[in-house]
């Protein structure tokens, strides 16, 4: 190896002996001096604590930080347990069917002909509405040509009755409970209400035998009669109408064709004053609430039944004469008859309805 050569001898021995000796001398100063001015720092554990989730609280102050709080237990609170509403079982129309009645106002040409009848006393029938609140509605397409007999509609009394019937719930006289009806007035809505001694009739605003489908719908409310006419779902017209249940009497005795619900003609047949509807008619629904706070968008596919409905009759039926009640609803079905009559008979099932 490459270096400097030492000598042997005395001196030299001597001299390295001593440089030795003053070496060994001077270890513990040395190593004392070096212990003492370094700091060991320990090596920080690697395992962090983490603090539980949303633990910190909000800055107490610029630059400061609150002591972090664990997280409260939170304890969910049990949800409610509603009882569910039971569905009512009923007849659905086909996707394929579009059907719809069309009457031809044969009137007295045709007595008892040309007309569906529901019979809703004897035994009574969910059908009969009025002893509570009730919304009844349907769809509609007729021309002025067809149902003008010239007569304007008035809210006086039991006006209805002088326009084309289209829903013929009157009882023969006076009565002991209440009756209503639904007419066309020169092309107008006539919906009436009578309680044995006082009545009022609501007539629409606009023309609704122009040829297209329209939406119909009238409700009463119970508790203080107030009438409510709706047309295409906007409120055409209002009032308060007679108080008390208009419903039909259970049991009640009168003409023979009292204790029926009659669409498409006046029922009792009672002369050429009183004539019929000649058009079409399809989805009537029989409920016992108010389905209609205000305006609403009318129906765009045929109704569905449910707790509320009492009746309802989508006339999709491809032959016979009975109308089906596909409300389901207690006490039900309120199925109807169809009498087919008159020149040209009537009514006729057809295709073609408003959906």
């Amino acid at each position: 190896m490459r270096g400097k050569v030492i000598r042997r001898g005395t001196v030299g021995l001597f001299t390295v002996s001593a440089v030795v000796l003053m070496l060994v001398l001077m270890m513990p100063k040395a190593w004392a001096s070096s212990t003492a001015s370094v700091q060991i720092t320990p090596t920080p554990s690697l395992t962090p604590t983490l603090p539980p989730a949303r633990a910190f609280a909000p800055l107490l102050a610029k630059g400061s930080i609150a002591t972090p709080t664990a997280a409260p237990t939170v304890t969910p609170s049990p949800s409610p347990t509603s009882t569910p509403t039971p569905t009512p079982t009923a007849t659905l129309p086909s996707p394929s069917d579009n059907r719809a009645l069309r009457f031809y106002g044969n009137g007295v040409r045709a007595p008892g002909k040309d007309r569906v009848e529901i019979r809703i006393d004897g035994p009574q029938r969910p059908a009969d509405i009025g002893a509570s609140d009730f919304t009844l509605e349907f769809w509609m397409r007729a021309s002025l040509g067809d149902n003008d007999n010239g007569h304007v509609c008035s809210t006086a009394n039991d006006d209805w009755i002088n326009g084309h019937i289209i829903i013929d719930r009157d009882v023969y006289g006076s009565g002991d409970y209440g009756d209503y009806g639904i007419s066309l007035a020169s092309g107008r809505i006539a919906f009436g209400v009578n309680n044995g001694s006082s009545g009022i009739t609501l007539c629409g605003t606009t023309n609704v035998a122009d040829g297209q489908w329209h939406h119909i719908a009238v409700q009463r409310r119970r508790s203080d009669g107030y009438l409510w006419l709706f047309v295409d779902g906007q409120l055409q017209a209002q009032a308060d109408g007679p108080n008390g249940d208009i419903s039909y009497r259970d049991g009640r005795s009168g003409a023979p064709k009292d204790p029926f619900l009659v669409i498409g003609a006046e029922k009792h047949d009672a002369g050429e004053a009183y004539p019929s509807y000649n058009g079409y008619l399809d989805e009537l629904r029989l409920s016992n609430v108010l389905r209609y706070g205000g305006n609403f968008a009318r129906p765009s596919a045929p109704f569905v039944p449910d707790v509320q409905t009492v009746a309802l009759y989508h006339f999709d039926e491809v032959s016979g004469t009975t109308i089906t009640d596909s409300s389901g609803a207690l006490g039900g079905p309120s199925n109807g008859v169809m009498h087919v009559g008159g020149d040209p008979a009537g009514p006729l099932r057809v295709t073609g309805g408003p959906f």
